[in-house]
């Protein structure tokens, strides 16, 4: 299971590339890791003298300073999004999954799994104030590559479960999608309810659906502090019925929206 190195694992470039000009890459090295996620259509990977043809859900692989190059298949030009990441732990964290320096390859993954995270990453201005949830949504990233294609183990050494860690982590980056729930967040992680509830009653001592919402209502409190409307507040946390909300909310605070907002002075 994957082993979280927040902190020590950065985000540096991400970005989402069209190739219908058979725009391609290399023979050439990378000083970081780089993960490419294909989107559409088909390509090639020649790799560590192996040449491999890839298609729309593959993911592949390249390492720091190793010679590598990437092109369009002609019939078929692919479109890919990827991620680069640097970091002290950034090879334990690879190591962690099956795609690897030896297996750069990765087998298809649905797009709904992977794209949300890749999409997310390409709207964040990683050079001003958002490079550590970058870094907390690139963990979630090469977690899902972890357990959905771990790395072959040692049997004999304990194992530590970090699916705790990845379902709070993908609720902090999918919280404000109105169709976001705990059925979505089982089935991205690929657990059913009892498991993912007993993960959180034995590691928080709450329950999923209790923590998704506990997390909306404090995102909700600091966008009412900076004198947001009660309206926008529901809607950017995941709220479609704002009568809902202003219930929810009065249970877990003890006030109403509009009762904390005025309150509140707007910074």
């Amino acid at each position: 299971m994957f082993q979280y190195c927040e902190d020590t694992v950065q985000l540096s470039a991400c970005g989402r590339q069209n190739c219908e000009d058979m725009h391609s890459w290399g023979p050439g090295m990378r000083p970081c890791y780089v993960i490419h996620y294909i989107i559409k259509g088909a390509g090639w990977l020649e790799y560590e003298r192996k040449r491999y043809r890839l298609e729309a859900g593959q993911s592949f692989l390249i390492c720091p300073y190793v010679v590598g190059q990437y092109y369009p298949d002609k019939e078929a030009p692919w479109e890919y999004t990827w991620v680069d990441f640097i970091g002290r732990q950034a090879d334990a964290c690879i190591s962690a999954s099956a795609m690897n320096r030896t297996s750069p390859v990765c087998p298809p993954i649905a797009p709904g799994i992977l794209l949300p995270l890749f999409d997310k990453l390409g709207t964040l201005d990683i050079y001003q104030q958002n490079q550590k949830e970058a870094n907390g949504l690139l963990l979630t990233l090469l977690g899902i590559y972890a357990d959905t294609f771990p790395a072959a183990s040692d049997k004999s050494l304990p194992q530590r479960d970090n699916r705790l860690a990845t379902a709070t982590m993908l609720i902090h980056s999918s919280y404000h999608l109105p169709a976001f729930n705990i059925e979505a967040l089982c089935n991205t992680m690929h657990i059913n309810r009892v498991t993912l509830y007993r993960l959180f009653m034995d590691g928080l001592h709450l329950s999923p659906t209790g923590y998704l919402i506990r997390y909306r209502l404090e995102q909700a409190k600091k966008m009412l502090d900076m004198g947001v409307s009660v309206k926008s507040a529901s809607i950017s946390c995941g709220f479609t019925d704002q009568f809902y909300f202003s219930k929810t909310f009065k249970q877990h605070i003890g006030l109403s929206p509009s009762e904390y907002r005025n309150q509140t002075p707007a910074l």
